[in-house]
This record gives structure tokens, sequence and C-alpha cells, in this order.
């Protein structure tokens, strides 16, 4: 387990890669300039992230952690309301916490991509959650959850780089994600699952207009 002298300096080498990120971009990083604007060694950079990709995922990771913590928080009892929940906390803490250039280079990357996959917990919260909902009865078991939390992630990788981009904003991305989890319910969802989902699709779009235009 890292010391607290180590803890801490990562922490003020991850809060100025953030910084000079967000004035910057990912491009005009090297451990070189970063070890400038954290004031340590490049030798400690490499010591404490291995390379510049192992930063990368170190700030999404930071954020990560804060983003568990919050979705196994989750107040609501009703699986459909916790998938909910938890797409929505994901969200507004990537949007809050990681700048877009970060999660742009994540995103371009296959490699990092699976590694911060591998990382976040809340997904498999939200595939337990799908789970619970067939088992109450309210979603039918038709499809692997699994594969149907895929197809919706799929079309939130396409949002995040529209999102990375500026073509949509932190409120199109938020609903756009929620959204595409919606659709994905409907498709296997009883009645009255479908009638609560398609209720909550319409909330969306009268909170969000331009959503279905982004």
């Amino acid at each position: 387990m890292p010391s607290r002298v180590q803890q801490r300096t990562s922490r003020r080498v991850l809060d100025a890669a953030r910084s000079f990120i967000e004035q910057n971009g990912v491009e005009q990083l090297s451990m070189r300039r970063l070890a400038d604007e954290a004031e340590v060694s490049v030798r400690t950079l490499y010591n404490h992230f291995g390379d510049k990709d192992g930063l990368l995922t170190a700030l999404v990771q930071c954020s990560l952690d804060s983003m568990d913590v919050e979705v196994h928080q989750i107040a609501a009892r009703d699986p459909i309301e916790r998938i909910w929940e938890a797409v929505g906390v994901s969200i507004d803490k990537v949007v809050s916490e990681v700048p877009k250039a970060v999660v742009r280079a994540i995103l371009m990357d296959d490699r990092l991509v699976s590694q911060v996959n591998e990382r976040w917990t809340g997904w498999d919260l939200i595939v337990t959650e799908i789970r619970a909902a067939m088992h109450s009865g309210a979603l039918r078991p038709d499809i692997d959850p699994v594969v149907l939390a895929e197809h919706a992630g799929m079309v939130l990788f396409h949002l995040q780089r529209r999102w990375t981009s500026s073509e949509i904003t932190d409120l199109q991305l938020r609903e756009g994600a929620l959204h595409a989890f919606d659709v994905a319910l409907l498709a296997i969802a009883r009645p009255r699952a479908r009638t609560r989902i398609l209720a909550h699709i319409e909330t969306l779009q009268h909170r969000n207009p331009q959503r279905a235009e982004a």
C-alpha cells in the first residue's frame, strides 16, 4: 500500500496534470513538462505511473473511485430506478471531474478503454440491477443482461466521443445516456415496467427537447 507521502505526491501530480490538460490538451503533455509543473523529478513520475498512458488511466481512475463510492450509496431500492441513478451519477462524475481531452484520449485507444472498463465497478452494478429487474418480473429474461448493457454502452461510447468534441452539451450527454439504457430496457420490459420506462423517456425529452436532434 502506498505511503502517505506517495499518496500526496500522486495527488499533486494528478492535479497538475488535470490543470495542464484542461489548458493545453493531452498532445502538449509530456512527462518532463508535467514534472516541472508538479515540481517532482521525471523519475518520480515514471515510478508512480509508468508512462503517459498510465498517467491518463490514473486520472480517470481517481474519478472512477469517487464515482463508485456514490454509485454504491444509491438510495433507491427498485432495480430500474437504481439503473437510472447509477447512469446519472456516473455521467455527472465524468463531466465534473475528468477533462474532455483525457476522456477523448482514452476513447481513442481501445487498450485504455479496456483498462478503464475493467476498473469501473458501476458497470457491474448496472448489470446486477438488470438481473434483479428480471428476477422481480419487471423485465423478461430474454436477453443476457451483459449483452443488453453492452448495447446501451455502445451508444454511450458514441455520445462521449461527441461530447469530447463539444458537439453535444453536458446535459445532452447525460440525457442521451439515460435514453440509451431506457431503449435497451424497453426491448424486454413487461407492460407495467414498459409504462414506467416510457414515462421516464418522456420526462427526459421535456427536460432536454434538443436531445433527439443532437
